[in-house]
């Protein structure tokens, strides 16, 4: 049996981790909570050279530990470990594995195995799942139905493209997660088994994602299906959803004024016809070149200022 926990569970529009390197539940774990869904996407952001650098240094430094039984390279694998599981939350799992190891005093070399197979596995599962999401839960390539668009690449639990997440048994228990609230609570062995429970939490709940139209980055339906715009912080530590309302409020203003001026002109060159200022053929031939200097005002390729102009003196 363990002597370290470690728990997930999506409960209040959430996911909740809760872990302790001697087995602490409730309130004697460490509890983390974030926004749904965001451990899943922010795995697939990860830049895996430098993660897969970090854990290379990190076998470096047990493979010395192994060979010379020098305290001090397993201190600084710790220490290094503790510092890619600050980096993401799925690698507080092998922290605490390796913790509870050599806090009890029963490291062994063979243990090195399954951080080489996390190192050869991590850009894969990463691949995997971006696959996934791209063609089951994607809601503007794969649709709505999220039960629908899945069984459409699967047969039982195998895919028919290799590239798509390969399915496992997991460990999943049933209990409280929250105040008169009953759910499944995942006890994972790896990170794969993290992966796997998102990933199928989205697929039982029907939870579509869509790339947000300011930062291009996924973010989960959980409210109106029609939002365009994610509440995950970007650059400017701002939810999108603000500064992309703005953006598109901005643009439409910046379209409705280029219309207006086009429209404005339209009229008056028309009217020429009538008084016999202009032919039908010239007015064609304006009308062209105008629609033309419009597109490039609505293309950014000159200003509203240099399309007035233009309308003044055509």
């Amino acid at each position: 049996m363990n002597m370290w926990s470690y728990q997930m569970y999506f409960s209040g529009g959430q996911e909740h981790f809760e872990y302790d390197p001697w087995g602490g539940r409730g309130s004697a774990a460490t509890q983390r909570s974030y926004p749904y869904l965001e451990s899943l996407l922010s795995f697939l952001e990860l830049d895996c050279a430098q993660v897969e650098g970090q854990l290379q240094d990190i076998l470096t430094c047990w493979n010395r530990f192994f060979s010379t039984g020098d305290s001090t390279h397993g201190d600084e694998a710790m220490a290094k470990m503790g510092e890619l599981a600050a980096r993401h939350i799925y690698f507080q799992l092998p922290y605490l594995q390796w913790f509870t190891h050599k806090a009890a005093g029963t490291l062994a070399p063979e243990m090195t195995e399954e951080l080489l197979q996390l190192l050869e596995q991590l850009p894969v599962y990463q691949r995997q799942a971006q696959a996934f999401i791209e063609v089951v839960l994607d809601i503007d390539r794969a649709g709505r139905d999220t039960q629908r668009s899945m069984s459409g690449q699967y047969r039982i639990n195998e895919p028919d493209a290799p590239a798509l997440f390969q399915f496992q048994a997991i460990s999943v228990g049933f209990g409280s997660i929250g105040e008169e609230m009953c759910g499944s609570i995942l006890q994972p062995n790896t990170i794969r088994d993290l992966i796997d429970f998102s990933l199928r939490e989205c697929v039982t709940s029907g939870t579509s994602v869509r790339r947000c139209r300011n930062c291009g980055r996924y973010f989960p339906l959980t409210g109106r299906v029609t939002a365009e715009y994610c509440e995950r912080p970007n650059a400017d530590r701002k939810p999108c959803r603000n500064t992309g309302a703005v953006q598109k409020w901005t643009e439409n203003r910046k379209d409705d004024a280029v219309f207006k001026e086009y429209r404005r002109e339209y009229k008056r060159h028309f009217a020429w016809i009538r008084a016999g200022k202009l032919s039908a053929e010239e007015f064609a031939d304006w009308s062209k070149r105008a629609q033309a200097k419009k597109k490039d005002c609505e293309d950014g390729k000159i200003s509203l200022d240099d399309l007035k102009t233009w309308m003044k003196n055509s």
